[in-house]
């Protein structure tokens, strides 16, 4: 699964905790717009009720109204009932429920048909025990669709607003970060490049990403000693090697001429010509990997490598028959690219070789070679030993073995897969392993066609 960007990271979390701050806050401005309204309308109505009611005069057992009352006020309907409950004065609003119990003093909220309403009811005493009631009527419907015309604004506004203050906020936050991106592309091409001698360029501002490119770059500086002198240390050693190993292998050959040796004495010098031979191989793959990574040009040219191939097979087929085994070729035509022939021989030499090393007796190995995408795409398939699983990222290491005693049998020297890869990269191409245990190994490369 990939990795989330430490922008994108950034922009959630900043967007996340703006969207639960200003959620809140709107509920609450929400809240008290609809509170303060509320409070407002019902001071409003008991005022008016008490106004209202100074239009009604008492006398002994009756009452009467003056001749000037209106019965509405200010968006207030008023309603004068008896203590029974029936309707003397005024008129009830439309989809206004009648049954509506009187209660004093109590302003309350009405509902029905999707209308609301707000009621104030005042009750007066006068004669004998008798009473009347005073109910102001008011509606809240334009309250309530404030409220709700501002909820639907909500819905549509806030998730905009939320979405175009996460992309400022990504896009600041890119440019803030812009420095990173540089540093992490000039590492990535120095890494890929195995250029060490390069630095990252420094930004203006002496800020926290300034010192972090210094670091790099004297991290690099001392990466590059390291390695030059590792190189230095391989290139001297590899070539101060050869002559003594050249002088070991001639003596012994000179030796096992001699008729007069035992046969005791002959296999024990064949014993150091092939340590020898296998010094010899080591050190020349040492000193040719040793001479590309202190950059040493190579002559690219148009090359045939299905005939490149073909030469490598018949030089090994005598080794394959050591075996029994059947080295089988299957290539198309026109298999050209540009490379340099001796690494290109090298490299199938180790793959075929290698195939033979592990492959079992009397049994096959298929070189299958054809043209896909403008591709050369090469197959090197054995049903030998094959590879276990935790052995398939390590075999590409410098030295490493998977069995070091039949290694040493087979005079390899650790190097062989190595170098496959490191001259597969050289010409722009791409190489993988595929292997089940005990079934084969299959060794997969394509190079571009020209």
């Amino acid at each position: 699964m990939k990795q989330m960007t430490i922008k994108k990271k950034i922009t959630l979390w900043y967007t996340g905790i703006i969207v639960v701050v200003l959620g809140t806050i709107l509920v609450l401005i929400l809240l008290f717009v609809d509170r303060v309204g509320i409070s407002a309308t019902e001071e409003e109505i008991s005022a008016a009720v008490t106004g209202f009611s100074s239009n009604i005069n008492f006398q002994d057992d009756s009452f009467y109204l003056d001749v000037d009352t209106k019965f509405y006020d200010n968006g207030i309907m008023f309603c004068i009932y008896d203590k029974n409950g029936r309707l003397l004065y005024g008129t009830i609003p439309a989809q206004f429920p009648e049954e509506t119990i009187l209660m004093s003093n109590t302003p309350r909220t009405i509902s029905e048909s999707n209308r609301k309403w707000m009621i104030y009811d005042s009750v007066y005493t006068y004669g004998d025990d008798d009473e009347i009631w005073v109910r102001g009527i008011t509606s809240v419907h334009s309250i309530e669709l404030f409220m709700q015309t501002s909820k639907k604004m909500l819905l549509i506004v806030f998730p905009v607003l939320i979405i175009l203050i996460g992309v400022i906020g990504y896009f600041m936050i890119k440019r803030a970060l812009r420095q990173v991106d540089l540093i992490c592309d000039e590492v990535e091409n120095i890494s890929n490049g195995k250029d060490l001698s390069k630095r990252l360029s420094l930004p203006k501002a002496k800020d926290e990403l300034y010192e972090l490119s210094e670091k790099f770059n004297e991290m690099f500086e001392r990466l590059e000693l390291s390695f030059e002198k590792e190189r230095q240390f391989t290139s001297d050693v590899s070539h101060e090697l050869r002559t003594p190993v050249a002088v070991i292998i001639s003596q012994c050959e000179y030796l096992l001429e001699n008729e007069n040796l035992s046969a005791e004495d002959k296999e024990e010098i064949a014993v150091i010509l092939r340590q020898a031979k296998r010094m010899s191989k080591l050190t020349s793959e040492m000193l040719m990997i040793a001479r590309n990574e202190q950059g040493e040009q190579h002559l690219m040219e148009k090359l045939d490598f299905g005939l490149l191939s073909e030469l490598v097979i018949e030089e090994l087929q005598t080794k394959a028959q050591e075996k029994n085994i059947e080295i089988i070729l299957q290539k198309q035509d026109d298999l050209f690219m540009n490379g340099d022939q001796t690494l290109i021989l090298r490299m199938m030499m180790n793959l075929i070789t290698n195939a033979i090393n592990y492959g079992k007796t009397n049994g096959h190995i298929h070189v299958i070679l054809k043209v896909e995408n403008d591709q050369i795409v090469g197959e090197v398939k054995d049903d030998g030993i094959g590879i276990s699983v935790e052995h398939l990222d390590k075999i590409w290491e410098r030295f490493y073995r998977i069995d070091k005693s039949r290694s040493r049998e087979n005079g390899g020297t650790g190097l062989g897969l190595s170098m496959v890869r490191w001259i597969v990269n050289l010409h722009n191409g791409t190489i993988h392993v595929e292997s089940i245990e005990g079934i084969g190994t299959s060794f997969i490369f394509r190079f571009p066609k020209i």
